[in-house]
């Protein structure tokens, strides 16, 4: 867990702050990509998008660095094309 530096002094600061990824869950993901659950389920069915990670027994969740990498790397919309009309 990181905390605020406003809440730990000198040292303090290196001891108790980790990083650990950040994690979006999946409104933030269909949100972040414009899409719904029914693209995201095909996403990953189809298309490699990144598979959710387990955070409890009922929760799960997207490591924030995968989305946007895979966001990235997908290839960038030529307007002119006629296939999009």
């Amino acid at each position: 867990m990181t905390y605020p530096a406003s809440l730990l002094k000198g040292s303090q600061r290196l001891q108790t702050t980790t990083s650990s990824p950040l994690i979006y869950r999946k409104k933030t993901v269909l949100e972040k990509c414009g899409i719904s659950e029914t693209t995201l389920r095909r996403w990953m069915a189809k298309e490699g998008f990144p598979r959710p990670r387990q955070l409890g027994p009922r929760a799960v969740g997207w490591v924030a660095i995968e989305i946007d990498t895979w966001l990235v790397a997908r290839p960038v919309a030529d307007h002119n094309d006629p296939a999009e009309d």
